[in-house]
């Protein structure tokens, strides 16, 4: 694996084969990268604010192509529910 990990935080889109599941390609800037490996997840809990303004995030290290890896983001709680491309690690494709 050769690259640093660097910040992204942009919103993406995340596609699944089945709901509830494993995220199976991502969609960022126009291109789709297919998930080949979910290296893992990780549920953050925040119970700092009340409930009705908990954000909460399930993290997701994934590899796709040419050997880099995503951190993805997807928050949730209260309001709208989005997922983030948080870094990158590897080879830069785009």
């Amino acid at each position: 694996m050769s690259g640093m990990r660097r910040f992204i935080g942009e919103e993406i889109e995340v596609v699944f084969e089945e709901k509830p599941g494993l995220p199976a390609a991502v969609i960022w800037r126009g291109n789709r990268y297919p998930v080949l490996e979910v290296l893992s997840t990780e549920r953050r809990l925040d119970f700092s604010r009340p409930w009705w303004r908990r954000r909460h995030r399930d993290v997701y290290r994934v590899r796709v192509a040419g050997e880099v890896i995503f951190e993805l983001h997807f928050h949730r709680g209260p309001g709208r529910r989005y997922w983030v491309l948080y870094t990158m690690e590897g080879s830069e494709s785009t």
